[in-house]
Order: C-alpha cells, then structure tokens, then sequence
C-alpha cells in the first residue's frame, strides 16, 4: 500500500509539473473575455423575417469576418432571431462593428496585374491563380512555381501545356517584385460529360506580351503596393487587394479594376458543389436573366476572353472578390455567350468545392440586420474587473486556507496542496483551450472557480471526518486513512455529481456569461474528483505510515484517542 501510495503520489505530481511546465514553454495563457479585457457588444436583429438556416449561415459568415480581423475568442451566439456578437480587444469599435454587420457584396472585378506579397521570394513565388474554361474551350493547370512546368486537365473541349518560363517584360517584373502571370488550374463551363476529347495541346508561356499585348510593368509600380483599406474599396475604383491560402497566409496581391459584375448576378440557391460524371468535384452555378445579371457577365467574359478588351481586362483574368479578399482569380477561357450556367472545375476535394459554393452563394450576409443595440466595455474597465475578481479570490482562498489549517492541522495543509495542483492543473487547460480554441475566460467564469474552492475543500472535509470518526472508535490513522477512504470517496462523488448536473443544465439551457459560470464551474469539479484520487487519499496515507500521529495525533486535528466504550451488559 505504501509503495503504491508513493508512486501515485509522484506520478500526479509530476504530471501537473509537465503540463504547466508545457503550458509556460509555449507560452499560452489564459485568453480574457470581454468583461476582463475591454472591448465591443452587440446585438443584431433582422430587418425581415428569416429562418434558421439564413441565421445560422450569417453567423458562420460574421464568424469569418471577425476571424479575419484577428479577434481572439468571439462570443457569436444566437437568441432568438437576433444575433449576439461580443468582441473582446477591440480597439476600431467602429470598423469591427460596420465588418459584422454589413452586407458585403461579391464583386467581380478585372485582373490588371499582381505582386509577390511582401517578404517572399519572387522567383519562387507560387500565383494564386485559377483557370477558367467554358464549352469548347481549354482547361490549363496553374504553375506551381517559376520555372516549372504543369499539365492542364481535360474537359470537353481540347488540353493544353502551360510552361511557366516568364519572359521579356514579366521576367524583369518577377526580378522587382511582381507575380508572373500564370494560366491557372480551375476552369469554368457548362457541366461536363463523362467523355475525353484529346487535340492538338497549344502552349502558352506566362507573361508573353505578344499573346495578350499586355505588358504587366507598363501599369504596375515596381514595389508592392499597400492593400487597399476597407474604405476606400470601392466599387468604381481601381484597388490591390490580398488572396490567402487555408492557413491564413498571404500568397499573391492582386491589382484589380473597377467592378464589372457583382454577386447578385448568381442564383445562390443553384450555386452548389458536385460530384462531375468523371468523378472530380467541382461548383456549378447559374446566371440570373436581364441585362444586368448574365447580360453583366458576358460583356464582363467577352472583355476578358483573350484579354479582348485590354483596356478593361489586360491579363484575361477576372477575380472574385468578397469582403476585400480575393477568393479566386480564374483566367477566362470563353465568352459565354451562349450559356447561362457554368461550372467550376480545377484540383477540388469535396469540402474545397463546398467552400468556394459557399463564398459564391452567400458572398453577402442572407439577412439584413439592423443594430439594436452596443455596448463599449473599455480595457480599464475591464483590467479593474480582473483585478477585483482575482482580489476576491484570494481572500477567499486565504480565509478557507486559515480555518483549514486551524481545524485539521496536518490534513489541512494536505487539503491545501489538493487544492494547489487542482489549480494548476486548471490553469494548463485553460491556457491550451485559449491558444488552440479560443476559450475565453470571463469574469463569471472567474465566479464559478471561486465557488469551486468551497466544492474542493467539501471533498477533503469529508475524507478527514470520516477518518476522525473511525480514530474515535479506537483504529489507528493507518487503518483509518484506507477504510474511509471507500465511504468518503462514495460521498464525495456524490455531491459532486449534484454540482456537475447543475452546471451541466446551465450550460445547455443558459446563453452567456453564464454558460461560462458554469464550464468553469464543472470543469473544476472534474479536476476535484481526480485530485482526490490522485493526490488526497496517497498523501493522507503516506502520513499514515510516519507515525506521527501515534505520538500526536493533535498534529492532524483529532484529539488524543481516549478508553474505547464498551457495551452495557459486556
């Protein structure tokens, strides 16, 4: 029993010092909520009637917005029809609010040219570009890198070989800092058969002025342009504006010119990802009619077939934009003329297509919303709430911590430790839930730790009376500390258990700062139940084996064991 008390003992231990140990090496830590570190409040309503499915899809969206900002922990919750958006942090109270808010549309807009992002190499610098194709007409594979080589993918129509060796004009543009000007690797056209028509590969070399009379250094500045900021993209104007990839890094800056069409040209309810019959993923979306809709997009397409109009579209590309990201900049390989549907193929695994259907199909929020109303919570504020939470907690734990030790002495300290690594332990998972999934700690999940010390203590409390009374009845410490441990143990989940299920009812049925009371409140009530087992029980019974307490039982709060009663008639 000994030996197995001691390496149960040490092994706890040792894990609590591995995890903060870890935790202050990577330097995580607790991510504050909007109470404790200042920030923004709001509450939208729609303006119309929506169901759940338009709500729930603005939310994933002002999700992205938010994201995109680099707002840590974003409370985003829905109550009702309305939209609850708490940001901690913020300090463009303005600009945070118009993002969520606002009913960004998709624009389309020409390609003029495009830079490397700054910091990056030029010459291996991959473009973020997308092919574009239609019926009849060439699918082509983006470069991967200068200089190599890729072959296009096969549709209805012909293939061609792309080479990416840049030339003339684009070869001293790469040399200052612009992107060359690959054909891409999407393609866009009517759904496509399940049939393969192998012609004559043409090749086009990236950057060959002769192909589009187009010239990239003629319009561009050697040196990368700063983006665009938020208001001074506007529709009419001529603006540089970021592509990243699905880690968040810039990966090309684009240079763009005025809209041509916008997102309300698309039906988004037919704007859907697909299996196609070859099986390759891909997006089929379809044009509304009239004149402004797949009229748009074909004036848009002719000017930027062949690059045909270069005063409008010089490179032949034309990009989607939303919310001043751009999300594809596929070169146009046909008019369309004589379609009002199209598809976008290229190298898609099924939750990439999804993606992109997504952007295109709700490139602005589904639902209008309206400010009902904000909060402004500043960092003072939110700094002296810290301060007066954390203030509290310590005089809790001190007053807990002085009658502990004045009651039980020994135990008591032994109560105390219990506590101490339940806390540490509590800080590592906090600190890793913050980095790795924005967990926010708030000033009532503050709340809910206090009151956690109470349920901790409880759990030691009842061990050490259990003890007390089998002592009282004539056994020794040693005996004592390992056969109340089973009744106590019982008990101890008991309560517990209580505590867990009303913390679990408030974190269901609740919306928030008290759904943060109670995670952090049952989150502590785990970490109790294991403390008890892990550290309680083998260090109360390390005690046990010193003999302390046959020499002075005081030491551990129970008084001097006295004559065992007997029985009357005995």
């Amino acid at each position: 029993m000994r030996r197995s008390a001691t390496t149960t003992l040490i092994a706890f231990i040792a894990f609590v010092a591995v995890s903060l140990a870890t935790v202050l090496i990577a330097g995580w830590g607790p991510l504050l909520g909007l109470d404790l570190q200042g920030g923004v409040a709001v509450v939208l309503k729609p303006t119309t009637a929506a169901d759940e499915s338009q709500v729930d899809q603005a939310v994933s969206i002002i999700r992205q917005r938010v994201d995109a900002i680099g707002v840590a922990e974003p409370d985003i919750s829905v109550q009702g029809d309305n939209v609850v958006i708490q940001l901690p942090g913020v300090k463009d109270r303005e600009r945070a609010l118009e993002l969520v808010g606002s009913t960004a549309e998709l624009r389309f807009r020409p390609v003029l040219g495009a830079y490397n992002p700054p910091g990056s190499t030029p010459e291996t610098t991959t473009t973020a570009g997308d092919g574009v194709t239609s019926d009849g007409g060439t699918a082509t594979t983006a470069p991967t890198s200068t200089g190599s080589t890729s072959t296009g993918s096969t549709s209805t129509g012909s293939t061609s070989t792309a080479p990416t060796a840049t030339t003339g004009a684009a070869a001293g543009a790469t040399e200052q800092g612009l992107a060359p000007l690959g054909t891409g690797e999407r393609a866009l056209g009517p759904v496509r058969q399940a049939t393969t028509t192998t012609a004559s590969p043409s090749t086009t070399v990236a950057g060959d002025t002769t192909a589009t009379s187009f010239d990239p250094t003629a319009l561009l500045n050697p040196a990368t342009p700063d983006i665009t900021p938020r208001e001074q993209d506007l529709k009419e104007s001529v603006v540089v504006l970021p592509e990243y990839d699905d880690d968040g890094n810039e990966t090309i800056r684009w240079q763009l010119g005025p809209t041509i069409v916008t997102g309300d040209a698309l039906v988004a309810e037919e704007t859907n990802a697909v299996l196609d019959p070859n099986g390759a993923w891909l997006v089929q979306i379809q044009f509304k009619d009239g004149d402004e809709n797949v009229g748009g997009w074909r004036r848009a397409a002719a000017a930027c077939y062949q690059a045909a109009d270069p005063t409008i579209c010089p490179t032949g590309r034309l990009a989607a934009v939303l919310d001043g990201v751009v999300i594809s900049a596929p070169q146009v390989n046909d008019t369309f003329q004589a379609s009002t549907s199209a598809v976008i193929t290229g190298n898609f695994d099924q939750s990439g297509a999804e993606e992109l259907a997504q952007q295109l199909r709700y490139g602005a929020l589904p639902v209008q919303f309206e400010r009902q109303q904000s909060q402004d919570v500043s960092a003072t504020v939110g700094r002296d709430a810290l301060r007066a939470g954390v203030a509290a907690g310590i005089i809790g734990l001190a007053i807990v911590a002085l009658y502990i030790v004045a009651y039980y002495r020994l135990l008591g300290l032994v109560a105390l430790a219990s506590l101490a690594l339940s806390f540490g332990l509590l800080w590592s998972i906090i600190s890793w839930l913050g980095s790795s999934y924005g967990l926010a700690l708030s000033l009532s999940g503050v709340v809910g730790i206090i009151v956690s010390i109470g349920v901790s203590i409880d759990s030691n409390i009842v061990y050490f009376e259990q003890i007390k009374d089998d002592m009282a009845s004539g056994r020794t410490l040693r005996s004592s500390s390992q056969r109340a441990f089973q009744g106590a143990m019982s008990t101890i989940i008991k309560a517990d258990l209580v505590s867990l299920i009303g913390a679990g009812l408030l974190y269901f049925l609740t919306v928030g700062p008290v759904k943060g009371f109670a995670l952090f409140l049952g989150l502590s009530t785990l970490l109790d139940l294991v403390a008890s087992y892990f550290f309680m029980r083998p260090a109360v019974v390390l005690l046990s084996f010193s003999g302390l307490a046959a020499r002075n039982p005081k030491a551990f709060g129970i008084p001097e064991a006295g004559p065992v009663p007997v029985k009357a008639g005995a």
